[in-house]
């Protein structure tokens, strides 16, 4: 196995779990139905932060990490930066310092320069022939004939941009496809659910960076983001938008859940909902598809994914598990009798048919990773 450089702030269940297979068995008959699906169907993972690479001082996402994506059958990766972390700490240098949590206030540039940094981990991940780059749609198709896993470098917090557009345009050259507005802090661009609560909606930094994302083939993602600011989005999105992973507060009441009205309303702007397997709120696999099924009675099946924040809690559903079983996900909703198309759309299709539908608008004038 290829060595890997593990920070201290990586969990011991992470690296065991990055050394195994999965370990559920599944029928030969569940096989066979789900490599049906999978040959038609884009599977994704809306949100994820693969081998800590935001947080943890390691080179790349590691070949394990991807491997266990391979073996779920997943063939797209959100891998997010949560650009937020230059103000709260909790990460590690690459000369081994660590930062550790609190309140910082990071010189001019030190965010931005953060979040290239991390940028660079998912370039290596690329180079190194580990993972594949999704530049586009078409790209994530052809690394999923290939066999390989396509990823797509985001951000969860723009807080890197450090308020000005120009960044924007510079991250988008160094790959970046998706945006998630606002984290754990109100920031630049807008508010946020969880506490410290602070009223408001979108800034105009915020407008400017929906409008130049929509022109740049950016997915805009608005997890995090208070219901002034998914509302004052909603309004000026030229695209779908996703709110990548939480849960629902019709089902358990929670900061980081969406309500039944801000369903539908992202859902009407043609938007999707990522439900997580959180271990906290969501105790197992079939609890998480209650979720998935409670989206689709209040807003349909086409307006539900998928966003696991694998390595980003501290602990998951039973049956998801460090593992990453995203096939368990499956044969749950095979065991609601939901058909192949609907697994197919909740798997990942739903998202992959929203970056198609923005990435269309993607200029030729900027050059991107090779």
């Amino acid at each position: 196995m290829r060595s890997l450089q593990v920070s201290i702030l990586v969990p011991l269940a992470f690296i065991a779990a990055c050394e195994r297979e999965p370990t559920i068995e599944y029928s030969p008959e569940f096989e066979d139905r789900l490599a049906a699906i999978n040959e038609r169907y884009v599977f994704a993972d809306m949100h994820a932060h693969p081998s800590r690479f935001h947080r943890a001082n390691v080179e790349s996402i590691t070949p394990e990490e991807i491997g266990l994506y391979k073996a779920n059958g997943m063939h797209v990766l959100v891998a997010n930066i949560s650009t937020d972390m230059a103000f709260s700490g909790g990460y590690e240098n690459r000369d081994g310092t660590e930062v550790e949590r609190g309140r910082h206030k990071p010189e001019p540039g030190a965010a931005f320069a953060l979040t290239v940094d991390r940028l660079q981990r998912l370039r290596k991940t690329f180079d190194d022939g580990i993972a594949v780059f999704a530049a586009d749609p078409a790209a994530a198709l052809a690394a999923k004939a290939a066999g390989e896993v396509a990823v797509i470098p985001a951000l969860e917090g723009a807080d890197g941009l450090e308020g000005d557009i120009n960044n924007l345009h510079l991250l988008y050259a160094d790959g970046l496809r998706l945006i998630q507005l606002v984290h754990f802090r109100a920031n630049e661009l807008g508010h946020i659910q969880t506490y410290p609560y602070s009223p408001g909606g979108l800034t105009e930094f915020g407008r400017q960076v929906v409008r130049e994302a929509n022109r740049l083939g950016i997915v805009v993602d608005l997890a995090h983001a208070n219901t002034e600011t998914i509302l004052d989005v909603l309004e000026i999105s030229e695209h779908p938008v996703i709110f990548s992973h939480g849960g629902l507060k019709a089902i358990h009441e929670q900061d980081r859940a969406l309500t039944d009205e801000e369903i539908r309303s992202i859902a009407g702007g043609g938007g999707i909902i990522g439900i997580w397997p959180n271990g906290s709120s969501v105790p197992d696999v079939a609890a998480m598809v209650d979720l998935i099924e409670h989206v689709i009675e209040v807003a349909g099946v086409d307006h539900v994914g998928i966003g696991s924040d694998l390595r980003g809690m501290s602990s998951y559903a039973a049956g998801f598990d460090e593992t990453a079983e995203f096939r368990a996900i499956a044969r749950e909703l095979m065991n609601r009798e939901r058909s192949d198309d609907e697994i197919g759309q909740i798997m990942g299709g739903n998202f992959f048919r929203i970056w198609l539908e923005v990435a269309n608008n993607e200029p030729n004038g900027l050059q991107s990773i090779e």
